[in-house]
């Protein structure tokens, strides 16, 4: 098993020691620094490849998929969203779109009247309050009616390159397990403490961060699942404190 490491505060948890050494933070960094070029170099061969990871795919083709991901596979929202922007590609023509012909292509998702009256309501504002561009702020971003931090996060990091962190359960579930972090509220959006340690763990550059971002993601939806984690397959299982103190749940 690996071996257990010093436990990652979140910021503005409180240290018992008057002061950390530079020799701790030191450590600390060379920790991070290792799971940053770990993951990403998984990543490199074992990441999921969906339609909306390619370079150039529009920031409205990447918020009308995250809106349609909420609490669903992602394997089963790549075909209902490239059938969707097919057919409505720009904020105008979702705008202007006949409901009950969102509804059918909606259909295999479940929920198919309220996903349909949401994304066309979201599109309208795009076009009455943003010129029909997707805004590239965050703070902007969640102003309109369904984009939450987690969706507008993704469409500022992933649709214009910005250095933001990207968390779900999943991700949240890797961060806890790799550097004993205490849980999240039940609303995940209101953990400012684990949004910020996200943002810390980014590299500094937006690509990369975009990287990692997927790399880490994937992690969570393939790897470091909820029961049974494939340990035996996570590039970061050398410097994950429950692998290491064997209360992951895995098999090995």
């Amino acid at each position: 098993m690996a071996k257990t490491h010093k436990r990652l505060r979140l910021p503005g948890m409180k240290c018992r020691a008057a002061a950390r050494t530079d020799a701790s933070a030191g450590a600390d960094r060379a920790r991070l620094t290792s799971v940053r070029r770990a993951l990403l170099a998984w990543a490199r061969t074992a990441g999921r490849r969906f339609f909306w990871r390619k370079r150039e795919v529009s920031p409205f083709a990447l918020l009308v998929t995250e809106i349609l991901l909420s609490r669903t596979r992602a394997q089963s929202v790549e075909p209902v969203a490239l059938r969707l922007l097919a057919r409505f590609g720009q904020p105008t023509d979702l705008a202007m779109a006949d409901i009950p012909e969102v509804e059918r292509i909606l259909r295999p998702l479940g929920l198919h009247r309220k996903r349909a009256s949401r994304l066309v309501e979201c599109a309208r504002q795009l076009v009455s309050r943003f010129n029909g561009q997707v805004p590239s702020s965050p703070d902007e971003l969640m102003t309109l009616p369904y984009v939450g931090r987690y969706a507008a996060n993704a469409v500022a990091c992933f649709g214009f390159g910005q250095r933001r962190a990207v968390i779900d359960a999943n991700v949240s579930r890797v961060y806890q397990r790799l550097f004993s972090l205490p849980p999240p509220p039940a609303r995940l959006s209101a953990a400012d403490g684990l949004w910020e340690f996200g943002r810390r763990l980014l590299p500094h550059r937006g690509l990369s961060a975009r990287a990692f971002n997927w790399a880490i993601l994937d992690l969570g939806g393939t790897i470091c699942t909820p029961r049974r984690p494939l340990c035996s397959l996570c590039p970061v299982a050398f410097t994950c404190d429950a692998h290491g103190k064997g209360t992951c749940g895995c098999a090995s």
